[in-house]
């Protein structure tokens, strides 16, 4: 069953986007997830779903509906639902993005050949890729394929 991602109600979260126009065309270049606060014809009034600080509220403004979707979610898969935990003999991705330095990521994909615990958490991984092995950290994994 498919949900209808163009018909809005008053409190449905929507995904605003935002573009560019320049001499090299048009591209999609933000989106915003904001609450409906009013619906129209053809246009919403919304909100920003940021938080806003204790002594103001936040603004809202008018958007065109064309450039809105929908978003639907059942709350019980947000609250129930838990990523992939990658075992040994996976194969896995590390994606490593440094928040402060301008680097590209570094990505490092291999099976999963060791796992490293603190405090009864796992903190590191041994990936083994081709004939060499490569330590990363544990948090940075998500599995590409299980091993069966």
């Amino acid at each position: 069953m498919s949900e209808d991602k163009t018909k809005f109600l008053p409190n449905d979260l929507v995904a605003v986007f935002g573009a560019e126009s320049g001499k090299d065309g048009k591209t999609l270049e933000s989106v915003v997830i904001c609450k409906v606060l009013a619906v129209g014809e053809s246009d919403l009034v919304i909100e920003e779903m940021t938080r806003s600080s204790y002594t103001t509220r936040n603004p809202c403004y008018t958007v065109s509906k064309n450039i809105c979707v929908r978003l639907v979610m059942d709350p019980e898969i947000a609250v129930t639902s838990k990523k992939a935990m990658p075992e040994i003999g996976d194969l896995v991705l590390s994606y490593v993005r440094e928040t402060y330095k301008s680097d590209d990521p570094t990505e490092v994909t291999g099976i999963l050949y060791k796992i490293a615990y603190k405090f009864g958490e796992p903190t590191s991984a041994t990936l083994l890729i081709g004939t060499k092995m490569k330590e990363v950290t544990f948090s940075s994994l998500i599995v590409l394929q299980k091993n069966q």
